[in-house]
């Protein structure tokens, strides 16, 4: 079982003649805000590392990012989520939680892992003017209703937020006075629930989602050519698999759809299908309503395997079983037209159950 956690205890429905009222009816969603950190956008690339602080059962941390100041230029096609180089959640013995990957891929992690949460550049604090650059990031451990919380209560063994921002010339080109960010971070937690409610009835004093730990991480493979052929091993294999999501870039590291006809997924010895990128992207549309209904599109260069329920609408796969011996493999070739060796992102969102969980868990 990883640091920090404790094994879930077994519910009991609560009804007019008592039982045990389970943890989220009891619970609060508590925010905090820890600290505020503000630099002028420079060639450097500062590093930021905070302790969180302890209480209740971490759900996660929002990063929220706005500027000042900035005489605007061009904004790379990455910003304004690329202002961070790097982001990491660290368990108490520093190992990741949120494996370190840039602000556009946790924008990605937040938007296809996480739907329920929203596409991030459509939130409020969103602001894609290369002058004031800004959004917010619900960087969570927690995948929903408990499942992967953290328990967060022991000052001796902290856990750990860190981020680097990114340089100047990320941002983009052009800039005569380039802005000054300010970032924000706030604590989100479930509160610990009082021992019994006004009636008298016991309350579960640990959140069920304990029994589950999630893990994010990434891997880079290179792409092939225009036309040659690509066979790209997942290597973050050992847990359940929540999903796949592939990123795509060329030679000069821009963004672009360079997989084609037919891009193959086998686990082991099984085909897992064999799809066209079209069949792809329609079946992404088909599971994400934010595409359905036309609030929001999928970025290019990004293909998205989900393996959760849709809490919407309860269609799609179950989590994808794996161990650290399974051969899962993605097959194909780069698309005509593409410029230079690029480069493929892939990304994977990981459940570890940690103890016996209620079959309400799986597949969230």
């Amino acid at each position: 079982m990883p640091a920090g956690t404790m094994a879930p205890q077994s519910t009991k429905p609560s009804g007019g003649g008592g039982g045990v009222i389970p943890f989220i009816m009891g619970t609060n969603e508590y925010a905090e805000k820890m600290v505020t950190n503000t630099v002028q956008f420079s060639a450097n690339t500062p590093e930021y590392v905070q302790n969180i602080t302890p209480g209740g059962f971490l759900r996660g941390i929002r990063l929220i990012a706005t500027s000042t100041g900035g005489v605007a230029g061009t904004p790379s096609a990455d910003a304004p989520f690329i202002m961070y180089q790097s982001i990491s959640l660290e368990n108490i013995d520093g190992s990741p939680i949120l494996y370190p990957m840039n602000g556009y891929a946790y924008m990605l992690v937040i938007k296809y892992f996480m739907p329920w949460l929203g596409d991030p550049a459509k939130n409020y604090r969103y602001s894609a003017a290369q002058a004031t650059p800004g959004f917010a990031l619900p960087l969570r451990c927690e995948i929903r209703n408990t499942a992967g919380v953290l328990a967060n209560t022991d000052a001796r063994a902290q856990y750990r937020i860190r981020y680097t921002l990114n340089n100047t010339s990320a941002m983009g080109s052009g800039y005569s006075t380039a802005p000054t960010s300010t970032v924000v971070e706030h604590l989100e937690t479930y509160t610990q629930v009082d021992p019994t409610d006004l009636q008298g009835n016991a309350i579960q004093p640990i959140p069920d989602g304990l029994g589950l730990a999630r893990v994010v991480r990434h891997q880079i493979a290179n792409l092939a050519a225009a036309n040659a052929n690509n066979t790209f091993q997942l290597t973050n294999t050992g847990n359940e698999l929540r999903g796949i999501l592939l990123l795509t870039r060329d030679g000069s590291n821009v963004r672009q759809d360079a997989l084609s006809d037919p891009i193959r997924v086998r686990l082991d010895d099984r085909s897992l299908g064999t799809f066209s990128p079209d069949e792809v992207f329609l079946r992404m549309n088909d599971f994400y309503d934010f595409l359905k209904n036309g609030t929001s599109t999928r970025e290019t260069g990004v293909y998205m395997f989900p393996r959760f329920r849709n809490p919407g609408d309860a269609q799609g796969s179950f989590w994808l079983p794996t161990s650290n011996a399974t051969y899962l493999m993605i097959e194909s070739a780069t698309a005509n037209g593409i410029s230079g060796n690029g480069s493929v992102e892939i990304i994977t969102d990981e459940v570890i159950p940690v103890a016996p969980i209620s079959s309400e868990y799986e597949g969230l």
